[in-house]
């Protein structure tokens, strides 16, 4: 089959700061973040812990901190240690870039899934079980995605439990368009073969999408696990207003170069 190929030579190289060691987890979930600390991101994690998987070491956390400034930094670094997070930290000051903060952390992900998704959701405890499920059926050929379901304003944000999940599960509101961005796993090798996902998608907006349509393109199965499972975005403030402009960009760029398979070419492996 052939894939499309695009460079991508005018970046420099990230600085990524974090330990590389051989990991004997079986899937990865990779979260990139900047200075996004505090309750939601320990509602992430602590979902992510509370998985029914057959020990807690099958699981792998990455936090791909892009940016943070020293507080944020020392935030995530105590948080990551209290639920067994390993941090790949790029120092930089750039505009937020969610590409650029997973493909940092996916270079160096040695488990053989990854895991995408983000800091401000929750997942019901057979999610990843499911995930696996699903990539043991079509290894190597497939791509697994989830419906989101949104929480609605709750109060000031506070530590959630495993026991309040099937609550609050039925308090979310499943999301009308499909969406894709915070949960997209498929073979780890797979992501990196690609290029990951494409760094000219600056601050966030069309990466994910892109990513599926890359990957349907290069013949990935596209499985659907929302009827199976759940996951949960925690309600918070948006900023899309003052981010408009960036959007725009990013829906030109997906629609001219979402038939491009492989992206980043020249980015550092």
């Amino acid at each position: 089959m052939f894939w499309g190929f695009e460079g991508n030579s005018d970046i420099d190289f990230d600085v990524v700061k974090g330990p590389q060691e051989m990991s004997e987890a079986a899937i990865s979930a990779v979260i990139p973040l900047r200075n996004r600390t505090g309750i939601r991101l320990e509602n992430c994690l602590r979902s992510l812990r509370w998985q029914k998987l057959p020990a807690p070491a099958a699981l792998e956390i990455v936090l791909s901190d892009f940016g943070s400034d020293p507080e944020g930094a020392s935030s995530i670094d105590a948080i990551a240690k209290r639920f067994d997070a390993r941090v790949i930290r790029t120092c930089t000051d750039e505009t937020w870039n969610r590409s650029r903060a997973l493909n940092v952390a996916l270079r160096t992900v040695q488990t053989p899934i990854s895991f995408c998704t983000d800091a401000d959701m929750l997942f019901e405890d057979s999610f990843v079980a499911t995930i696996l499920d699903e990539l043991r059926e079509a290894p190597g050929r497939a791509i697994v995605l989830c419906r989101c379901r949104d929480l609605p304003d709750l109060g000031p944000e506070r530590p959630f439990e495993e026991r309040e999940y099937p609550e609050l599960k039925a308090g979310a509101t499943m999301r009308v368009a499909m969406g894709t961005g915070a949960c997209q796993a498929t073979a780890t090798d797979w992501f990196n073969s690609v290029g990951g996902y494409d760094e000219k998608y600056v601050y966030w907006g069309f990466e994910d999408k892109d990513m599926v349509h890359r990957a349907a393109k290069a013949g990935l199965e596209l499985r659907w696990i929302h009827e199976r499972t759940s996951m949960l975005h925690q309600w918070h403030p948006r900023t899309i207003a003052n981010r408009r402009a960036r959007i725009y960009l990013n829906k030109i760029r997906y629609y001219l170069t979402r038939g491009i398979v492989v992206k980043n070419a020249n980015r550092a492996r």
